[in-house]
């Protein structure tokens, strides 16, 4: 019935590894951090969307963790899919992420498409189940970009990609909204590239089709042949600019030294 299916789509789904495709088979071969090429012996990601909350509810973030799964998963890598999950599920995803990690020499991806909000300079990725009364409530109640940051951070060898496309409409409580917009700058480990829907302080946009804007580009410019990951961000950087009217600039923070595409030649 429609209303069965209402139900399950406001159930957080939670969907096992996706295979990596053959073509990128796993090796013990351990290649250097600043040499690892566009072929890493392993790909892994993590990706997160959430779009069932019950105060702000939003349209694309599942469509956009969809999307980019299928797309990673085009490109080699075995991907772990959780949606609309609640803060114990997104925590032991991070946590099984982690320990995948830990064998090093990945191309390891942390994806998120939802809410996220700063408190005092530091960063959170918001639950669905997240019930956010004052701002006090935000460090216990959330998910701090810094646990993920840590974890991708424990192997030293890994290219380590983040990408939060989370800084949509605040959905914290209007007393204290306007202090804490956007998501703040984040310093991650060596070997760290960190790309934001958006400029640090600013808001993005949901997005009028199936894809928020900023996913919407990363998910066309990921699939150009031999374009490198830091031509990626700045392509997806021009094509928000320019369908925005430069209301959302893309904001890419990096440490790798490396050379590394996404889908080589």
């Amino acid at each position: 019935s429609s209303s069965a299916a209402m139900a399950n789509e406001k159930t957080p789904i939670v969907q096992s590894a996706i295979p990596a495709s053959a073509a990128v088979s796993a090796s013990n071969t351990q290649i250097p951090l600043d040499v690892i090429q566009s072929i890493s012996p392993n790909r892994t990601a993590l990706v997160i969307g959430n779009s069932d909350y019950a105060n702000s509810p939003l349209k694309n973030p599942v469509n956009d963790a969809r999307s980019m799964a299928d797309s990673l998963k085009q490109l080699g890598f075995d991907v772990s899919v959780i949606l609309n999950a609640n803060q114990q599920q997104m925590e032991s995803a991070i946590d099984d992420f982690g320990r995948k990690l830990m064998a090093g020499n990945h191309v390891a991806l942390f994806y998120f498409a939802g809410h996220g909000v700063q408190v005092d300079g530091e960063n959170y990725l918001i639950p669905t189940d997240a019930i956010i009364n004052r701002q006090a409530d935000v460090r216990y109640k959330a998910v701090n970009i810094g646990q993920v940051l840590g974890t991708m951070g424990e192997a030293e060898d890994n290219l380590n990609i983040v990408i939060l496309d989370a800084c949509r409409d605040n959905p914290l409580p209007r007393s204290f909204r306007n202090a804490s917009r956007g998501l703040a700058r984040v310093e991650g480990p060596k070997g760290t590239i960190i790309g934001f829907a958006t400029s640090p302080g600013s808001v993005a946009a949901d997005g009028e089709g199936d894809n928020g804007v900023y996913t919407k580009h990363l998910l066309s410019n990921m699939q150009v042949p031999g374009l490198s990951i830091e031509q990626v961000f700045k392509k997806v950087l021009q094509g928000v600019d320019k369908e925005t009217d430069g209301l959302q600039i893309p904001w890419t923070e990096s440490s790798f030294t490396g050379d590394f595409a996404f889908k080589p030649h």
